[in-house]
């Protein structure tokens, strides 16, 4: 006979909690719903699981037989919806709809069950392309929500049930399930412009030989890209080699081939590591300075070689001799003829020429100014997103302290605790979530981190001060509001009517309706139209001046290139684009600060790229500036030690990675105006010193500076040795002035004793919960050391003072902290009972558990309360 399982013996012993009911009510309720959603979701999946390979590898917490599982999904479902329904504005999900999104979420975790995370992505663009949705919809969802998550299926969903192709969508998602090489099929998944295409067809016409001189940000690479599958396509075979003068190039060019092609690879990975398809599509990536040594070994049908300028040297010119049927140049500008024979002769002469005028007047390089302006949330959105965050930081702080040898399996012994909550986000985005082996936990800690993101998506008061600034423009200019969605697109559009002119489209409205509103904007004077995200590529509106984006996107780069198509230079106008970001005033270091300074970094790289203006509007509160500085100051503090910040926002920021972008002679000759600088260096300063040398020479578009000024600590010193290192001659140590402080991690002045005991006296002397929780804040930084003055607290006659003690004790989530909660189960006040259960559940050390176990006897309902929850916290770990 068999030995029955642990498991199976549980379900034996106690079946009615194995229901749903019961699964609800002990582990889903207590729970916000975002993370409640994260444990329901992970459990549907297991279950999905198990009836696809049918071999029972995962152990599920509800009877597989009746009607749990449906219940389960249909819970999933409407939890999804309630975290949109501000959006979509119904009070409830209607049985036809929940059945729609169940199915549609079913089939998605069929369709892309057999691709690896990487290429789930690639994979809905290819079918969305395939029903009418641009690949752009999966972008600003992935940017929100984890792919294969229920919130990930609900908000996709919604916005294909808006576009009017969710039923096409599925229909496509039902063939996928059957199709095993969509992941690697090469497709196109961003359309070409007309620019590009005009581009293409030029180089096609002159034989597949030819340079193209196309300005910086008109997208040479994506042409490059689009001729490599026009040849596949036609030829049914083909190989192809990129060359480039440096690394950095070539690894762009590897990611942007699998990001724009849908090819199968890691986008991490290196340049020298090929892109295939079936083994009849090769891209290999090559450096000159290798190639020219032996061109005869690097044959191909297709040679790319870009920033072509770099290659006409005596050396280098070598490398263009590789045998090769079809050529192609890619380059900004070519000038002097001593250059451009070697080329002509080696590639072609040059088939397609697109300025930066006339990328101007196209509007696909905007030369409108860029103005910045940040919101605070408000009062209630503020609450919330503080009481989340001090959530998440307990939470984190418990997994750093229970969890080290699983973050160590799962990273692969990189670490073994999480630096930051940007680093948890990291690595979960690489997990599988159906493995097993992935606590309970975890799940409910990303479900806050995505609650916390929708509360800064959809901040008010971003909203509100666009609109204000709506309606003071829009009496006498044409201003373009762009929204996240369509709900928030009627909602400004019915603030402004009545105050201003106001037009607005979006896809919920009849076609003839948007042509209206629009041909009655066009011949305004002055009015507002509202839209959501952005208008479409082909409408054009040649005389707004004013765009207002309040909407989030995570192609950003795309979504100014696009407005500069809106808005158009003319005489006596000069356009402005105002881009809306919202802040919060409590937040986590490392999650917020990452996310603000991104922002930041992507609009001064953006002013460089286009060579357009960015300007800080005012703040309308103080604190902001503050907040800049103390987010720069988390940045810098991380970078320092790790030298790259990872997360699923906004990929991998690698300073090794940027500075080795950064042409030698560029470097050197920023060094030299930093030489003579005093005082830390603004933004305007610094953009103003790379714009001038990078004037100077033919310099490929940069990104990345922000970041290199944020890690000097904007110190002129510290900045040029970092701009020097690793070039063979440094000028001496004594003119380099580096400050030594700047790039060494300072002693954290929370540390020393004395600032120590000021946190313990701020915890103990609190006026009221905001102050409490600061002093637990910066307590939860301190750590550990911190335990040794809370411990006494807890001998407090102050019943609020021992209570504030337990909840930093908690926070910190050491298991020194174990033994003294311990006794306080045994306290006479009933209060700090249930208090130290709790916290003792949040830790989860195993130690606890007897103690617990006798607590459920306690005499008070609310401590038997509190230790049944911590039992059920600690069986989940």
């Amino acid at each position: 006979m068999r030995r029955l399982l642990p498991h199976e013996i549980d379900y034996l012993s106690n079946p009615e909690q194995f229901t749903f009911g019961s699964f609800r009510a002990r582990v889903l309720d207590p729970l916000p719903p975002a993370a409640a959603l994260g444990i329901a979701d992970e459990e549907l999946l297991n279950y999905y699981e198990n009836t696809l390979r049918q071999d029972g590898r995962f152990v599920l917490r509800l009877d597989p037989n009746g009607d749990h599982y449906e219940r389960l999904e249909r819970y999933v479902a409407e939890t999804a919806f309630l975290l949109f329904s501000g959006r979509n504005g119904d009070a409830c999900l209607p049985d036809e709809s929940l059945e729609e999104f169940s199915r549609f979420r079913h089939l998605c975790y069929r369709a892309l069950h057999p691709f690896p995370e990487s290429q789930k992505i690639a994979v809905l663009k290819k079918i969305g392309l395939e029903t009418g949705l641009t690949p752009e919809v999966v972008d600003e969802v992935s940017t929100l929500f984890a792919v294969g998550s229920g919130l990930f299926a609900m908000e996709l969903f919604t916005r294909l049930a808006e576009a009017g192709s969710a039923d096409a969508f599925s229909a496509r998602l039902e063939e996928a399930d059957a199709r095993s090489d969509l992941a690697g099929r090469p497709v196109l998944l961003c359309p070409l412009w007309p620019h590009q295409s005009r581009a293409l067809e030029a180089w096609l016409r002159a034989g597949g030989r030819g340079i193209l001189e196309m300005a910086t940000a008109t997208g040479k690479t994506l042409v490059g890209l689009a001729a490599a599958l026009r040849l596949y396509e036609v030829h049914g075979r083909l190989e192809v080699l990129v060359l480039a003068h440096s690394r950095a190039l070539l690894n762009q060019w590897r990611r942007e081939a699998i990001e724009k092609l849908g090819l199968s690879g890691n986008p991490g990975a290196d340049y020298t590591v090929p892109l295939s398809y079936g083994g009849r599509l090769m891209l290999r990536f090559e450096t000159l300075q290798k190639v020219y040594r032996s061109p005869d070994r690097y044959r191909a049908d297709l040679l790319i070689v870009d920033e072509v300028h770099h290659s006409a040297g005596l050396q280098f010119r070598k490398a263009l001799t590789v045998p090769a049927k079809w050529r192609m140049g890619l380059s900004a500008t070519i000038e002097g003829k001593e250059r451009r024979a070697p080329l002509d002769r080696a590639l072609g002469p040059t088939a397609y020429t697109y300025s930066l005028k006339d990328a101007r007047e196209d509007g696909v390089v905007p030369s409108f100014s860029l103005h910045l302006h940040t919101t605070y949330l408000d009062v209630r959105e503020n609450e919330e997103f503080r009481a989340i965050s001090e959530q998440i930081v307990r939470e984190l702080a418990v997994i750093n302290g229970r969890h080290r040898e699983i973050i160590r399996r799962l990273s692969n012994s990189r670490f073994d605790r999480f630096a930051s909550i940007a680093e948890f986000v990291g690595l979960m985005r690489h997990l599988r979530y159906r493995t097993a082996d992935v606590p309970e936990a975890w799940f409910r800690l990303i479900g806050l981190v995505y609650r916390r993101r929708m509360i800064i998506h959809r901040s008010a008061p971003k909203t509100a001060r666009a609109i204000e600034l709506a309606r003071q423009l829009g009496g006498a200019k044409k201003c373009i509001v762009f929204s996240m969605d369509i709900a928030t697109c009627d909602a400004i559009y019915d603030a402004l009517d009545g105050s201003v002119d106001a037009y607005r489209v979006h896809s919920g409205m009849p076609r003839s309706e948007v042509r209206r509103s629009l041909d009655r904007f066009r011949s305004a004077r002055q009015g507002v139209l509202v839209a959501p995200k952005m208008l479409d590529e082909g409408i054009d509106v040649p005389d707004a001046e004013i765009g207002i984006n309040v909407a989030s996107s995570k192609t950003q780069l795309q979504l100014v290139q696009r407005m500069g198509r809106i808005l158009r230079k003319r005489p006596g106008k000069e356009p402005i684009f105002h881009h809306f970001v919202a802040l919060p005033q409590a937040y986590v270091d490392a999650e917020d600060a990452f996310a603000y300074q991104n922002d930041l970094a992507w609009i001064r790289d953006t002013a460089l790229l286009l060579d357009i203006p960015v300007l800080h509007a005012p703040d309308a509160d103080d604190g902001i500036a503050g907040f800049r500085q103390r987010s720069e100051a988390t940045v810098r503090d991380y970078l320092r030690t790790r030298r790259y910040i990872a997360t699923d926002d906004f990929g991998t920021v690698r300073v090794d990675t940027i500075l080795e972008a950064v042409p030698e002679r560029l470097r050197r000759d920023l060094a030299v105006p930093l030489e003579s600088c005093s005082g830390p260096l603004t933004d305007e300063e610094w953009l103003a010193m790379v714009r001038m040398a990078w004037r100077t020479g033919e310099i490929p578009g940069l990104s990345g500076m922000h970041w290199l000024l944020v890690l000097a600590g904007r110190d002129p010193g510290a900045l040029r040795g970092l701009l020097l290192s690793g070039i063979g001659t440094v000028p001496a140590a004594d003119t380099i002035r580096i400050r030594a402080e700047s790039l060494v991690p300072p002693v954290r002045k929370d540390d020393r004793p004395d600032a120590l005991e000021k946190q313990i006296r701020a915890l103990e002397r609190a006026a009221n919960p905001k102050q409490e929780a600061a002093a637990r804040r910066r307590l939860t930084e301190i750590g550990s050391p911190a335990l040794l003055l809370l411990i006494p607290l807890l001998n407090s006659r102050n019943d609020e003072v021992v209570l504030r003690a337990i909840g930093a004790m908690e926070a910190i989530g050491d298991e020194a902290a174990i033994d003294p909660l311990i006794l306080h189960l045994s306290d006479r006040r009933y209060n700090v009972r249930a208090r130290a259960a709790r916290a003792l559940g949040r830790i989860g050390d195993p130690r606890a558990r007897l103690a617990l176990m006798r607590a459920l006897k306690d005499r008070e309902p609310e401590v038997r309360r509190a230790a049944r929850e911590a039992l059920d916290w600690m069986k989940g770990r």
